[in-house]
């Protein structure tokens, strides 16, 4: 067996990420700087939990739902992921005959991943990326929450569960993904899954732990045999 490989799996925050309509754009500014003769460097941070790659916990959606800090450190860690490359076009709704396939080859997944292959338009066309990816219906979400029992979380490379051009017809399908596994899953939105990903093994996520929040970003790593 060989060396095993890490790989991230997440963006890098940047105050050029693309971002959803509604989420304003990050800011990073000096809070000290050794170039004007403090003793250190340290930056003041600006931004919202739902900011590049990140994660939603249940009560981003649902007033009852447990929050970042509720989850257990082994909740954050796949040992079952199942990398699914599925082909839409702009503003297109993810919808349960594109999901059929998963029924042969993820059965026993805790982690799903869903590779648009949107990473090239996510470094080019930033507006068209936020604007007009292709999202999840509720009829998917139903789908993937009643057909696979160990599946914990999904994650994909475009900004958001819902397709932003059809939001009456897909954001609810944050509520009944966030509701699945007894209360208990994550969406991990805004990933980086341009690279191969044959060999995967193991994903680890790890959010900003900051007490009681809705979500938050993430760092994101892979581990491929």
């Amino acid at each position: 067996m060989g060396e095993k490989k890490y790989v991230f799996l997440n963006h890098p925050l940047s105050a050029n990420d693309p971002n959803p309509p509604a989420i304003p754009a990050p800011e990073f500014t000096p809070f000290m700087s050794l170039d004007k003769g403090d003793e250190a460097n340290v930056t003041n941070i600006k931004m919202v939990s739902h900011t590049g790659t990140h994660v939603d916990s249940p009560c981003h959606v649902i007033k009852t739902g447990i929050t970042i800090t509720d989850f257990r450190a082994e909740e954050f860690m796949y040992t079952s992921p199942v990398v699914f490359p599925i082909q839409l076009g702009n503003d297109e709704v993810v919808m349960p005959v594109h999901l059929e396939g998963l029924l042969q080859t993820a059965k026993s997944a805790d982690l799903i991943l869903f590779k648009f292959g949107y990473g090239a338009i996510r470094r080019k066309d930033s507006k068209g990326y936020s604007l007009h990816s292709p999202g999840f219906g509720v009829e998917s979400a139903s789908f993937l929450a009643k057909s696979f029992p160990r599946l914990r979380a999904i994650g994909m490379d475009v900004p958001s569960l819902a397709c932003i051009a059809s939001l009456e017809m897909t954001m609810k399908a944050h509520n009944i993904l966030l509701a699945a596994h007894g209360g208990r899953f994550l969406v991990i939105e805004d990933m980086d899954l341009d690279k191969d990903l044959s060999g995967l093994q193991e994903v680890i996520v790890a959010p900003w732990l900051i007490s009681k929040l809705d979500g938050g970003p993430a760092t994101v790593f892979g581990v491929l045999d």
